[in-house]
């Protein structure tokens, strides 16, 4: 498991670590502990995202997310590709990169689209079983509890205590930006593998993980965020662009000697995840109805500076946001900047505190860089001043090709993974700063805690009965079933139409 040392000790970015006690005596007992807090963590992140969803997980066949007023068209495509997907899986074969199923006769290029393809070919036989609704309730409830466990296990793995871990992976599970996305976004929700790959490029990059199989993991994790959220996919590397560049900037005597086995191994994860997804980036990218430009504006997608400190109605505690929002022209749904002032002041003053750990330096930093990446490519009023647009470095990234539809107000939803880094490490730091033998060691740091997540105690999603479908629907299925019936030649074909165009039907 890496080095024993002290607790409260920085641990190396991407070393396998324990905060434990040199007591040879304890080492036994503290194994056992870690052990089962590998299990109870994830049952309590489950059991909370239970809870956040129970109005959708009481009748998932009837019951989809809202944004607390309807439910948003977003909903309803995703209900469409993952019965899509699981008609494909029931005549096997995966599905089509291309369709006419959708928005015929041009059809659709599926790789463009927020069509969740692996978690619609993994979650097909839900779909069969009880209809698209009942697996993208699955689909959430996952979101939740995984993205929750999968940061906890990384600040394990870099030294963090199992409270301090298990704070850091909630902010990032649980964070508003998330329960904003839960409204509408499945592909933004399902948050999983994010922190999975950065700690893998990390691991890379700092020569602590084996060359070979580190790559091939990080590969692995590529390709499956491909084929969950291409967008979130960029968003994620540029994340680790940010940490690489900061862990560089920390250690350059150490880059001449590291580089080529980081190569290397980036260069087997390249490998690993073109061969996965080749075909599809080519179909994608080179095949029919490939996109250029954007559909949407995209400069109206970005934070407003008030946006951090103003709580969404995904929190306990929040305020007049219908107001807000239109005071400021902006979608209840596209809102993720929020954190409040407590987090953002204890996050700023942890890397300045802190900076000689540099857990909280590259995640501290690489969090400010991505929140100011955040604002986008339109101006910025605070406090009646007007900042030209020419500061917002988001403006001159925007030129780059790969990147000109990428949507920067989503940036927050990993910003709150990296805030919850320097938050768990942070507060190990203060409680090895109090000495072991105070009582009042454990209620400060408690109260401290508290008092910095407060602000952020999400509300349960909102739910809706699932949208009935348009009119003239069941009378059209009808005449299609009839005309089956009438023409047995071309019945295996049209069955499989019908069932892919009606997403509706949980039991066709």
């Amino acid at each position: 498991m890496g080095q024993v040392r002290p607790v409260g000790q920085a641990a190396p970015v991407g070393q396998v670590t324990t905060a434990v006690d040199p007591a040879g005596t304890a080492a036994p007992q503290r194994a056992r502990s870690r052990h089962l807090a590998e299990v109870l963590v994830p049952c309590a992140y489950l059991a909370t995202a239970l809870i956040l969803t129970w109005r959708i997980v009481a009748d998932p066949a009837v019951r989809t997310p809202t944004n607390g007023s309807m439910v948003e068209s977003d909903v309803e495509l995703n209900i469409w590709f993952m019965r899509y997907a699981a008609t494909a899986v029931a005549h096997g074969h995966l599905p089509a990169l291309i369709t006419t199923a959708v928005n015929y006769p041009h059809g659709i290029n599926v790789m463009w689209n927020t069509s969740l393809l692996l978690p619609g070919v993994v979650l097909a036989p839900v779909t069969l079983l009880g209809g698209p609704t009942v697996s993208l309730a699955i689909l959430q409830v996952v979101g939740f509890a995984g993205s929750a466990t999968t940061l906890y296990l990384v600040l394990r793995r870099w030294g963090a205590s199992i409270a301090a871990a298990i704070v850091g992976g909630a902010v990032y599970g649980f964070s508003p930006a998330i329960m904003v996305a839960a409204e509408d976004h499945y592909h933004l929700q399902f948050a999983v593998l994010p922190p999975l790959i950065a700690d893998a490029s990390l691991r890379l990059a700092t020569g602590r993980g084996r060359l070979v199989r580190t790559g091939i993991w990080l590969g692995l994790l590529v390709a499956a965020q491909a084929f969950i959220a291409e967008e979130l996919l960029v968003d994620t590397a540029l994340v680790c662009l940010l940490l690489l560049a900061v862990l560089v900037l920390s250690r350059p005597a150490q880059l001449p000697a590291r580089l080529p086995a980081a190569a290397a191994g980036f260069g087997v994860a390249v490998v690993v995840t073109l061969v996965i997804c080749g075909h599809a980036l080519l179909v994608q990218f080179q095949g029919p109805l490939t996109e250029s430009g954007s559909p949407w504006h995209v400069g109206r997608y970005g934070v407003q500076p008030a946006d951090l400190v103003t709580a969404p109605d995904a929190v306990v505690l929040h305020g007049s946001y219908g107001r807000f929002l239109a005071r400021t022209h902006q979608w209840p749904v596209e809102t993720f900047a929020y954190l409040g002032w407590p987090i953002l002041v204890a996050v700023t003053a942890a890397v300045v505190t802190c900076w000689r750990d540099l857990r909280i330096r590259i995640a501290g930093l690489a969090f400010l860089a991505f929140e100011w990446l955040g604002v986008g490519n339109h101006r910025v009023m605070i406090d009646g001043l007007r900042y030209p647009v020419t500061l917002m470095p988001w403006h001159w990234l925007t030129r780059v090709h790969l990147l000109h539809q990428v949507l920067p107000n989503r940036f927050p939803i990993l910003a709150d993974g990296l805030a919850g880094v320097v938050l768990a490490c942070a507060f190990d730091r203060v409680r090895a700063a109090i000495p072991a033998g105070a009582r009042w060691r454990t209620p400060l740091t408690a109260a401290a805690a508290a008092a910095v997540l407060v602000p952020v105690i999400p509300r349960p999603v909102p739910a809706g009965p699932v949208p009935r479908a348009p009119d003239g629907w069941s009378a059209a299925l009808s005449r299609l079933r009839r005309d089956r019936a009438h023409q047995h030649g071309r019945a295996r074909s049209r069955r499989i139409w019908i069932t892919a165009l009606m997403p509706w039907n949980g039991r066709l």
